[in-house]
């Protein structure tokens, strides 16, 4: 007499102990943070799709690789000022002064380019001027905050006003 056995190939086949524990408790997790209200990054990823989907539909270009590259170089400079910001963010501090001091920046690189202004420099030298005024403009105001102990936000604020 011959038993039937059921033999799974390598690989395939339903989790067994600890993995099927684990796959559970995930998904017991997920449903237990979207019963509470606890979305995380849902609602983005959902408003993202939604955004797809809709200019898709109102500009037949939208969704092309030329697109996405003018989109790409279009948020590259706010993206560089984006990557500074999150350091200071980290740390508990506001830091209102990114957007004047890279306003700063450009004038200070386009005045030092400025034919017939009467200091003609190269590129590079015109942008490391602008680096360094605006490390400068950044070492004052980080002097008074850790010196003086004022806080960030109203010195950057006071900034604003002084620069």
């Amino acid at each position: 007499m011959s038993s039937e056995v059921d033999v799974a190939a390598p690989g395939i086949g339903l989790p067994e102990g600890d993995e099927a524990e684990t796959q559970a408790s995930l998904s017991r997790r997920a449903y237990d943070n979207l019963k509470a209200g606890n979305l995380g990054i849902l609602p983005i990823v959902i408003g993202l799709a939604l955004i797809v989907v809709f200019f898709s539909f109102k500009a037949t270009n939208f969704f092309t690789a030329d697109n996405f590259n003018n989109i790409i170089v279009q948020m590259t400079g706010v993206t560089m000022l984006a990557f500074g910001v999150v350091f200071v963010l980290l740390l508990g501090e506001i830091d209102l002064s990114i957007g004047y001091l890279s306003g700063i920046a450009a004038l200070t690189v386009a005045e030092f380019q400025l034919p017939g202004s009467g200091h003609e420099y190269p590129a590079l030298v015109a942008i490391a001027i602008a680096v360094g005024i605006c490390a400068f403009i950044g070492g004052v105001q980080g002097a008074v905050v850790a010196l003086v102990g004022v806080p960030s936000f109203v010195v950057t604020l006071a900034g604003l006003l002084i620069w």
